[in-house]
């Protein structure tokens, strides 16, 4: 598949440009012709720069799913749905997506089949939510759970990106002042202690040491932690090892059960989805499990599953393995006794909504004084390093 940005001109002599993707020149022609477009130029773009920024966005993606939900209520057919995106969207990469649904609209694939063939858009969950609207002939209900999910996965994006900028702006601007203070202002006030020849305290030793290890390490310094992140992703990559780093950072205090209430947050969501949608418990399990990043937590749903498929009741097989909150097991059992498992899965969602916001604002909380309380204490130590001998010194003057 490759990219195309295309000149051509409509029926009524207006000239028209953009993007598109297609297998060969005379795809990306059969597609502009069904717009009623007459191809003039085209080059072809097969950058991964391209590919990179032609993604659609999630908000475009939630007002096409929102568009898709409003058409099949009015009893509009799913191939004229999608043809009248391709020419409505205010969006060109969403035109671009559209236009090659409905090319494999019209040689006989299913939607579901269509929005397979791009997977960096759509995730299998969402391509299984649409193929079982197919069976059922609802599809409204399913475009209707994935626009809840995305804009539920689109706030805490945004949450947590929101409350990461501080924070990580903070330590930023701590390490650029101290390497500062370290490669360059402590070095030239510890020197002219130096040659003053006199008896220099712990603080002042330390001080020089640490001032010339900087020195001395820079470079070193600088891409250690990069090094490490590389290390660690390349290493998580091995299932075994992958299993262990992410159980590991489960149990990172504070940040660890943000991250479990998150998951928790996901496998529920996302089995409430499927479950809905008429699903059977081992098909929820294995759409909700691809939703889940942590290996850890990822394992233990496949457990879950397994002791399921055995005769276990969903709510023991979910506490048994260890992973999941007190609430999640007493919310699936209250689910499984009163039959309306939609109902309770609402409630933990609702719960962690406001658990997983409280626990952020938490952590940001703590972070701005923690980095504050640090960097006032290396200042105090280096206030005290250079300025206690030369008082000292003073002192003995007659």
């Amino acid at each position: 598949m490759n990219s195309y940005r295309y000149r051509a001109v409509d029926d009524k002599g207006k000239y028209v440009s953009g993007k598109i993707s297609a297998a060969n020149v005379g795809e990306l022609s059969s597609m502009l012709k069904s717009s009623g477009l007459e191809v003039i130029s085209y080059k072809v773009e097969r950058s991964s720069f391209y590919k990179k920024f032609s993604k659609v966005k999630t908000k475009d993606l939630i007002t096409t799913f929102i568009h898709l939900e409003q058409l099949d209520k009015a009893g509009v057919s799913i191939a004229e749905s999608v043809s009248d995106l391709k020419e409505s969207s205010d969006s060109s990469a969403v035109k671009s997506l559209m236009h090659e649904i409905h090319e494999s609209i019209k040689n006989g694939s299913l939607f579901s089949e269509a929005m397979a063939k791009h997977p960096r858009t759509f995730n299998s969950v969402y391509i299984g939510l649409v193929a079982n609207g197919e069976k059922t002939g609802n599809l409204a209900n399913s475009f209707a759970s994935i626009v809840d999910d995305l804009k539920w996965n689109d706030d805490f994006k945004r949450k947590i990106r929101k409350a990461s900028i501080g924070p990580s702006f903070g330590i930023f601007m701590m390490m650029i002042i101290m390497g500062i203070m370290m490669g360059v202002v402590v070095p030239k006030v510890t020197g002219f202690l130096t040659l003053q020849e006199i008896s220099l305290p712990n603080s002042t030793k330390s001080l020089i040491a640490t001032s010339n290890f900087v020195q001395g390490n820079w470079l070193i310094l600088l891409i250690t932690i990069p090094l490490i992140i590389l290390i660690i992703k390349i290493l998580s990559k091995i299932p075994e090892i992958g299993v262990k780093i992410d159980s590991l950072k489960l149990k990172i205090p504070i940040i660890g059960p943000i991250l479990t209430k998150l998951d928790s947050a996901k496998f529920c969501q996302f089995f409430s989805m499927t479950f809905k949608s008429g699903l059977g418990v081992i098909e929820c399990l294995d759409s909700a499990s691809l939703v889940i990043k942590n290996k850890s937590i990822k394992r233990s749903i496949l457990y879950i599953k397994i002791q399921v498929s055995e005769g276990q009741s969903l709510a023991k097989s979910i506490n048994s393995s260890g992973h999941f909150p007190s609430l999640v097991t007493r919310m699936f059992k209250v689910g499984e006794e009163s039959g309306n498992m939609e109902s309770a899965l609402n409630n933990i969602k609702f719960f962690y909504d406001r658990e997983i916001n409280d626990s952020i604002e938490r952590l940001v909380g703590m972070i701005q004084p923690t980095l504050t309380i640090v960097m006032g204490g290396l200042i105090f130590w280096v206030t005290i390093a250079v300025f206690g001998p030369i008082y000292g010194t003073f002192s003995k003057i007659k």
